[in-house]
Formats: C-alpha cells, sequence, structure tokens
C-alpha cells in the first residue's frame, strides 16, 4: 500500500461490532477461536482489509508478532479467567460483578488490539493492495489459520458471507472506502 496514512470511513472497531452482530458471526467467530486457535480479532481484520481491497504481506507474521504476544498474555488470560468464574459467579453477587469487570478488561484489551491492527493497514505495515490473481478472502483465511476440515471451513463461510454484504455501514460514516 503505497499511501501510509490512510484513514478509514468506517473504523475496524465499528466494523467488528457490526459483522459481529450479523447472523451466525459470534458462534462461527467462538467455534473458530475456541476449537481451532483461531484469533477472532485478526480474522475480522482479515475480512475488514478485505472489504477495502487489501490483505496481508509477505511480512504480516513479524508485524503481527507483538500483537500476537499481547492477545496471548493478556486478552486470552482475562477471557481464562472470566470462563473459569461463570460456574461460581451467582447472579446480583460479588463474583459475578467482579466477572463482569473482567469481561469489560477483555472487551477493552480486543478493541485496543483492533485499534492496533487498523493503525497496521493505516501506515502500510504488513499489508498491501489485492491483486487480481490473490487467492479469495476463504482461501486466505483458511490459509491463515494454517489448518483446513470441513468445520473450519464451514465456519468461514459464515463469516465471509456476512462480510460480503453491502449493508456494513456505520451511521453517518456512509460506505466502507479508504479516505484520504
Amino acid at each position: 500500500m503505497d499511501d501510509h496514512s490512510t484513514q478509514f470511513s468506517l473504523s475496524l472497531w465499528d466494523y467488528a461490532l457490526i459483522l459481529y452482530a450479523r447472523p451466525g458471526v459470534a458462534k462461527a467467530c467462538l467455534a473458530l477461536q475456541d476449537d481451532h486457535g483461531a484469533d477472532v480479532c485478526e480474522l475480522l481484520w482479515l475480512c475488514w482489509l478485505n472489504r477495502l481491497d487489501l490483505t496481508t504481506d509477505a511480512n504480516a507474521a513479524a508485524t503481527l508478532a507483538p500483537i500476537r504476544h499481547q492477545q496471548a498474555a493478556l486478552t486470552r488470560l482475562l477471557r481464562e479467567r472470566r470462563r473459569e468464574l461463570k460456574p461460581h459467579a451467582q447472579p446480583d453477587s460479588s463474583l459475578a460483578q467482579w466477572r463482569k469487570t473482567i469481561k469489560n478488561a477483555e472487551l477493552a484489551a480486543e478493541q485496543g488490539t483492533l485499534m492496533q491492527l487498523q493503525a497496521l493497514a493505516e501506515h502500510g505495515r504488513g499489508v498491501r493492495s489485492l491483486r487480481h490473481n490473490d487467492a479469495p478472502l476463504i482461501t486466505r483465511l483458511v490459509g491463515h489459520l494454517g489448518c483446513h476440515d470441513s468445520t473450519i471451513s464451514g465456519h468461514l463461510r459464515v463469516l465471509v458471507a456476512q462480510s460480503h454484504t453491502d449493508s456494513i455501514e456505520h451511521s453517518g460514516a456512509g460506505p466502507l472506502e479508504p479516505r484520504p
């Protein structure tokens, strides 16, 4: 990507919230995360990049390494603690409130990750323009996950189908397109 100061009409965070709320996407993303070790933030980022006619470049893995480390060290740890508390957190108990606080911290960490991923795209780091001979999004997502089976493909099909809908817009932001 040549313009290293591109701004986007719809932030990755807003796009992720819209896409994640679409039918079947949350369930597919959680299955990919829990059953196959996928990073949902990265999957949503890859879909967002695709909408912008961008994809990852050969340096993406190195560029993503610090973000992946942060996800492993912080976000996943928060998720594990939150899930461990679930069976013990009775409604209206102090433990339930503590679990909610952890959930909010996890969400804030995910939002921070999405902001970092968006910044990579804005600065042209780890991304490039799509080429006519690039594989379709679903093939790139399978490659990103590094494994392929029918379960993964089914979940990814849901994600891809919902990411291709034209109705992914944000009130006041207009359609998802790069802004100079």
